[in-house]
């Protein structure tokens, strides 16, 4: 893996002009950009020195227009199940803020935890569970991080506007982190709901941290792909972000234009 400075080169000499709207697009949510206008596409390989491993990730960085609004999106992510730390998997937040970023959307598949959510519902995350992410957290030196609104309250509400307009089933809920790559045992499900999350997953966490560590403003919607407590495995997973791709163009799609005109 190339150290930050290293990486921040590289990106300076390929995206002299980086967007100040990052998306990360997780499992299932790269077809947002089909039909967008692609001016720079670089292979994390090539920026970072490694390769996204997980099915569904392609491991790239696309810069793009979409409904008129220039920005980044990271297609695919980072886990730490695939062998990295938690700093290292957010090397790209890192880079990205360093190029000038100030708005991140994080998108992330999951499992529902709360008994009330149902296979295709968005979920627009306000809190996360990070307790499990403690003793490997991304964040470096005695800077101290206020968590108690970790999500941008106006990012958040064009996100529930949206969804409300468009007819699009969500949920506001928290996220909690699972280090994986095993899905979570029933009683580990049990645990993490007595606990107060709403959906489950392995990503998102160490993100958010990292960028509002950064000053960075975060908004982040989790699709839920399967029901936690019944049997499951990635091929589900993949499958239905497959079928909530229309769902989730016209979601972020509305979504890109309407932050870009937040102060």
């Amino acid at each position: 893996m190339f150290t930050q400075s290293q990486s921040a080169k590289i990106l300076s000499k390929n995206v002299p002009n980086f967007p100040q709207q990052l998306l990360v697009l997780g499992t299932g949510w790269n077809e947002l950009l089909t039909d967008a206008n692609i001016e720079t596409e670089i292979d994390y390989q090539q920026l970072f020195g490694v390769k996204a491993t997980v099915p569904g990730h392609q491991g790239k960085l696309v810069i793009a227009t979409l409904n008129q609004t220039r920005v980044a999106a990271m297609v695919g992510r980072l886990h730490m199940y695939e062998g990295f730390s938690a700093h290292q998997a957010t090397l790209p937040i890192r880079v990205f803020a360093e190029a000038g970023v100030s708005q991140l959307l994080v998108t992330a598949a999951s499992g529902a935890l709360n008994p009330k959510y149902k296979v295709g519902d968005f979920v627009i995350l306000n809190d996360l569970l990070t307790l499990f992410l403690a003793i490997d957290s991304p964040l470096r030196g005695p800077q101290f991080l206020d968590t108690s609104q970790l999500f941008d309250v106006k990012m958040r509400q064009i996100l529930i506007t949206i969804a409300a307009k468009t007819h699009l089933s969500f949920q506001q809920g928290c996220y909690a982190y699972y280090h994986g790559p095993n899905f979570e045992t029933p009683t580990d499900k049990i645990a993490l709901r007595t606990l107060g999350a709403d959906v489950v997953g392995m990503s998102t966490v160490p993100e958010v941290l990292q960028a509002r560590w950064l000053g960075i403003k975060v908004a982040a919607v989790a699709l839920v792909t399967n029901l936690a407590f019944v049997k499951h495995d990635h091929k589900e997973v993949l499958m239905e972000s497959e079928k909530a791709a229309d769902k989730m163009v016209k979601l972020l799609g509305k979504y890109v234009k309407s932050s870009a005109e937040l102060k």
